[in-house]
């Protein structure tokens, strides 16, 4: 009997967790430029938008709200070549802040970062997500492109849930000189 009690309370416990996912929402980037230079800042807006009335969940720092770069150049062949470290890697667990999503009112963050380069690499700098990432400065040419990638991960998922709901690339051009 006590086993069969325990079992009941444990499985109580695991459905009174909070369960999140991103499921039914649209999910894309927006950027302030379509082209930037060494030594520009630039702003990049995570948005979430939902038809119905739904409750996301983040990490106070979006450690779950993982953004990182590759690159592209057709004429080269290359495909999210030099793919950066995702930003999660850089973050530490928080403490975690719902959003209430509605028709017509998204979830938006902004994220400012900077363009800068080293003798090898264009680097991308976002402090807030603590991420300074670097692609190869041998790799841009005039028909290269940065694309970004994203996806939200589920604190909490359901059972069955996608833990990872990715984000519509965008894609940006950074000029070396």
């Amino acid at each position: 009997m006590r086993k069969y009690c325990l079992i009941i309370l444990l499985f109580l416990a695991m459905i009174s967790c909070k369960k999140d996912n991103f499921s039914e929402t649209e999910r894309y980037f927006t950027t302030d430029k379509t082209t930037y230079q060494i030594g520009d800042e630039f702003e990049l807006t995570a948005i979430i938008k939902s038809v119905n009335e739904k409750e996301i969940r983040f990490y106070e720092n979006f450690k779950n709200l993982d953004i990182s770069f590759a690159l592209m150049n057709n004429e080269k062949q290359i495909h999210n070549g030099s793919w950066t470290d995702g930003s999660t890697e850089f973050l530490e667990k928080t403490e975690i802040t719902e959003y209430r999503i509605l028709k017509g009112k998204p979830f938006e963050k902004t994220f400012k970062g900077l363009i800068s380069q080293t003798n090898n690499e264009i680097v991308i700098h976002i402090p807030e997500l603590n991420f300074k990432q670097g692609l190869p400065k041998k790799d841009f040419d005039k028909n290269t492109r940065v694309r970004i990638h994203g996806h939200c991960v589920p604190i909490n998922p359901e059972f069955a849930a996608s833990l990872e709901e990715f984000m519509k690339v965008k894609e940006i051009i950074i000029l070396k000189e």
